[in-house]
C-alpha cells in the first residue's frame, strides 16, 4: 500500500458542490468530515445525493468547486484507489462466469493473489455456489457476490450503498459482522434508508434535497 496510508484514516469534504448537469448540483457547499474510525450512516430522501456523495468518495465524479479527500489525498487522484472500497447498488457481472472466477478477477484487479475473498464464501453462504455461473444466483445471491468482490481489498476507506437490499438472514448477519469489525480501524460509510439496531453507527448524517436552480 502507498506510503500515502501514513495519513489518518477519513474523509474530507470541504465545501463541494457537484452534479451531472451545470446549474442543476444536487449537492451544493457539502462540508462533512469523517475524521477517525468508525460507521458512518448516510441518509435522505431520493435525489438527495447520497449516490452523488459515493460517486464523490469513488473519484468517478469531480466535484464543480470544494474538495474530496480519502486519508489527506485527493479522491480523484490513482494515489485514491488504494485507499477505497466502494460498492454500489447494482451489480456488474458476467452471466457465464462461475462465482469463484468473478472473486478472482476482483483480486487480480487490484493485484491480490487468486484466493483472496474466499474465505469470506461460507461467512455469506455461498460456499456451495463457488463453481456456478451467476447467471443461476438468485438476486439475493448475486448481492453478496457483489459485495465480496467490491470489498475484497483491504483498504481503508470502505463506502457502501444499500447493501441489505434483496439480502437473507444469513447474509445480513455476516455483514453486520464485518461492518462492525471494519469499524474498528476503518472508515465505513454505510448509504441506506433503513439499517439493522444491531449495527453500532458512529455518527449519522442525513441529507436534504438541494433546490434546483433555473
Amino acid at each position: 500500500m502507498p506510503a500515502s496510508t501514513s495519513f489518518a484514516t477519513s474523509i474530507e469534504i470541504d465545501s463541494v458542490t457537484a452534479g451531472y448537469r451545470q446549474g442543476s448540483p444536487v449537492l451544493d457547499g457539502l462540508s462533512l468530515s469523517m475524521n477517525e474510525p468508525g460507521l458512518y450512516r448516510v441518509a435522505g430522501s431520493n435525489g438527495s445525493g447520497k449516490s452523488t456523495f459515493l460517486e464523490l468518495i469513488s473519484g468517478f465524479l469531480q466535484p464543480w468547486a470544494g474538495s474530496v479527500r480519502l486519508c489527506g489525498i485527493d479522491a480523484g487522484s490513482p494515489d485514491a484507489r488504494h485507499l477505497r472500497s466502494v460498492c454500489r447498488t447494482t451489480p456488474a457481472l458476467y452471466p457465464s462466469m462461475t462465482v469463484h472466477d468473478h472473486l478472482a478477477l476482483a483480486a487480480r484487479s487490484r493485484q491480490l493473489g487468486p484466493e483472496a475473498g474466499l474465505a469470506r464464501l461460507a461467512r455469506y453462504g455461498l460456499q456451495d455456489w463457488a463453481e456456478q455461473p451467476v447467471s443461476i444466483l438468485s438476486t439475493g445471491n448475486i448481492r453478496k457476490l457483489w459485495l465480496l468482490m467490491c470489498t475484497v481489498a483491504d483498504t481503508p476507506v470502505v463506502a457502501i450503498d444499500e447493501p441489505f437490499n434483496g439480502m437473507d438472514v444469513q447474509g445480513i448477519e455476516a455483514l453486520i459482522d464485518e461492518l462492525g469489525e471494519w469499524a474498528q480501524h476503518k472508515v465505513v460509510v454505510l448509504i441506506s434508508h433503513t439499517v439493522p439496531d444491531q449495527l453500532p453507527i458512529s455518527h449519522s448524517f442525513v441529507f436534504e434535497q438541494a433546490r434546483e436552480t433555473l
